[in-house]
């Protein structure tokens, strides 16, 4: 499992490289946050959390910063007043649109470069696989899942 758990987060750092997390000084939490912005668009907190997995407060501290160097507006929910809304201004849409073409098959060449090109063909196509078969085919989910058993609020007091 140690293996697993390695090449997981070895594989999670290149991607966090690939899409300038480090160029622009976030943190994986915040980049998470950018990027789910990123794909879904005008969002409330409570959903980007939920999304991310990351705690309200930490998306709602991630958002405030995002605003106060430009990259994102907030507003209140028409429907709910008591929920900020936030959305990527059109520069940083249009400047993250320009990063992602064809970055990553750079990032896993570079990546893979003891490998010869045929074996990086074939570690290429693998990964494919192990995304098709473990993320594209799944429900999204928060990480960490919840332990299983009673959480604080159902469990009885003695």
């Amino acid at each position: 499992m140690s293996d697993l758990y390695q090449l997981g987060r070895r594989l999670a750092e290149i991607a966090l490289e690939d899409m300038g997390a480090n160029e622009l000084g976030l943190a994986p939490g915040e980049f998470l946050v950018l990027q789910d912005l990123f794909l879904n668009g005008r969002s409330a907190i409570k959903d980007i959390a939920q999304r991310t997995g990351l705690a309200q407060s930490r998306v709602s501290t991630s958002v405030r910063s995002f605003a106060e160097r430009g990259w994102a507006t907030t507003s209140a929910d028409p429907h709910d007043g008591r929920k900020t809304l936030v959305d990527l201004t059109d520069d940083v849409r249009t400047a993250g649109s320009k990063r992602r073409v064809g970055r990553a098959d750079k990032t896993l060449t570079q990546a893979l470069a003891a490998a010869d090109d045929d074996e990086r063909a074939t570690l290429t196509a693998a990964l494919a696989r192990l995304h098709q078969l473990l993320v594209a085919e799944q429900a999204p989910r928060r990480f960490p899942d919840p332990a299983p058993g009673p959480t604080p609020r159902t469990a009885r007091k003695r």
